[in-house]
């Protein structure tokens, strides 16, 4: 059973994330490297308490409520992959059943990390906003943050990348929408970042 990756103490997070398993991996690092750095922008906002930017940090708040799952929906999206991979395929069925279940696992292990960098270019986008509107002395927090933020979505695309690599070796036909959704969403994070 897998544990929370937000339950444990950032030293074992650490250590995992530096030995031979192979979750936590890039896509849960992004996800929680990305949380943190909108965690900054919070902040931020927090200790410049202008009721004006309420609205802003309720805003942030809904980013940072779809950027917290995906550290442990990454981990679970490999687990189902790996899961489709040790199918049994003695025959002709079983190769048919098992391709199709790498198939859905993938497109899911796509579709994850994308809803990620969804989240995490809109992070970007307001701290556009939050920037000019937080005291001075916490404005490198807003940009330590978006710096993170950036950092994060493109270690999301990074994933996209490696299973959208393997839907279009095998002929998936959701593999040029994946792939098209991945390239608006790199080309929006060029222009936020």
């Amino acid at each position: 059973m897998h544990q929370g990756l937000w339950t444990i103490p950032t030293a074992e997070l650490l250590s995992r994330t530096a030995s031979a398993e192979p979750t936590p991996g890039g896509g849960s690092i992004a996800a929680m490297s990305g949380a943190l750095g909108v965690g900054l922008m919070q902040m931020a906002v927090a200790i410049t308490a202008d009721p004006e930017l309420e609205g802003l940090d309720a805003r942030l708040g809904d980013v940072q409520a779809r950027i917290v799952p995906a550290a442990d929906a990454d981990v679970a999206d490999f687990e189902s992959v790996m899961s489709a991979y040790r199918r049994p395929r003695s025959d002709e069925t079983e190769r048919q059943e098992r391709s199709q279940a790498i198939e859905a696992a993938t497109i899911s292990a796509t579709e994850s990390p994308l809803r990620l960098v969804a989240a995490l270019v809109d992070a970007l986008d307001l701290s556009h906003d939050i920037q000019p509107a937080v005291k001075q002395a916490v404005v490198s927090d807003v940009i330590a943050g978006r710096d993170i933020v950036t950092g994060a979505a493109w270690a999301a695309i990074r994933t996209v990348d490696i299973n959208v690599a393997q839907l279009q070796r095998s002929d998936s036909a959701r593999a040029p929408e994946l792939q098209r959704t991945r390239d608006e969403f790199a080309r929006r994070l060029q222009e936020a970042s």
